[in-house]
């Protein structure tokens, strides 16, 4: 592939990543660029200019720092630099979530009730052929991007992958997932990455990050409250 091809899907991703980050900050939705007058606003600009102080000293540190304990040190500081500062100013977390600084609180949801979400019968299988076309160009977007998805990840660790086993890899855990009642994805080449980065070279991390998100889904605890 070349490399304006791989660098415009990349800047494409990071632009995407810009744009999710502050949506989440000002709790809008920023989907296209008029959407970006929301920062006209006093009280959305403020809720945003944390993110970006944040994400640009994650970026400095991500470039900058050599040592490889500098940026999950600095990814767990900076929660915990929030949290100080609210109780500094005296604040409770519900004052933090009315001011919008804190996501809203949501009823738990038991993990049985994921089952409840695939009920054949309600399946118009008679309308299956209708979405072949989106069915293949789905394949198309997935199969290409993840193409670009390994070779970001190659130009970055600056030595060549086995791309067919990359997406081989991808491919089976579609297929696990799809059949799970999940959705279709790609890598996470910022996570490859960052752990590249850290210098782990173990197994263990995916393996704990599996072990987490089951957790995670198990529990009736919403951890982003």
């Amino acid at each position: 592939l070349e490399n304006a091809v791989v660098g415009g899907y990349l800047a494409f991703i990071g632009y995407f990543c810009v744009e999710a980050g502050v949506s989440l900050c000002i709790s809008r939705p920023i989907m296209k660029p008029s959407d970006w007058s929301y920062l006209f606003d006093k009280q959305a600009l403020l809720l945003a200019i944390p993110g970006i102080i944040a994400g640009i000293l994650l970026t400095g540190v991500a470039r900058k720092c050599q040592d490889e304990a500098m940026l999950p040190i600095s990814m767990v500081v900076i929660p915990v630099v929030f949290y100080i500062v609210l109780f500094a100013c005296g604040w409770s977390i519900e004052d933090a979530r009315e001011g919008g600084w804190v996501g809203e609180t949501s009823p738990p949801v038991p993990v049985q009730d994921l089952f409840h979400l695939i009920d054949f019968g309600k399946v118009r299988w008679d309308l299956c052929k209708e979405i072949i076309p989106t069915w293949l160009g789905m394949v198309f977007v997935v199969s290409f991007s993840s193409c670009l998805d390994v070779a970001a990840i190659s130009m970055d660790m600056g030595e060549a992958l086995d791309v067919n086993n990359e997406l081989t890899t991808v491919g089976i855990s579609n297929l696990v997932s799809g059949l799970a009642g999940g959705f279709t994805g790609s890598y996470i080449f910022s996570q490859t990455i960052f752990t590249y980065r850290t210098g782990c070279r173990s197994r263990w991390i995916g393996i704990l990050v599996a072990f987490t998100f089951i957790a995670v889904v198990i529990s009736t605890v919403n951890f982003l409250e």
